[in-house]
């Protein structure tokens, strides 16, 4: 199983945030940096492990949107055999 790490400390926005994860995965160049797009892109990832550090920082730097990529990371984990989603805290308390 290939691992992927990638910090989120940086994620202030969305758009942070997609690009980052695009990067990090090799998504296609059509990639559509919205919600929809990441599931898609994730639930076709094969023997991959992604380790997101740093979660309590992007939690923090946009509150409103990280309850949607989280659900889409426990989404994707959960229909992708293939897909093993760590989330780490990092600095601060994020969900412990």
């Amino acid at each position: 199983m290939k691992q992927i790490q990638i910090s989120a400390a940086a994620w202030d926005s969305p758009r942070a945030a997609h690009e980052a994860l695009k990067e990090a995965l090799s998504f296609p160049d059509y990639y559509g940096h919205n919600l929809d797009a990441l599931h898609d892109c994730l639930t076709e990832l094969s023997d991959t492990q992604l380790v997101i550090e740093d979660c309590a920082l992007a939690a923090r730097n946009m509150p409103e949107k990280w309850a949607g990529f989280l659900a889409v990371f426990l989404d994707s984990a959960q229909e992708n055999p293939g897909l093993e989603i760590k989330l780490l805290p990092g600095q601060g308390d994020y969900g412990e």
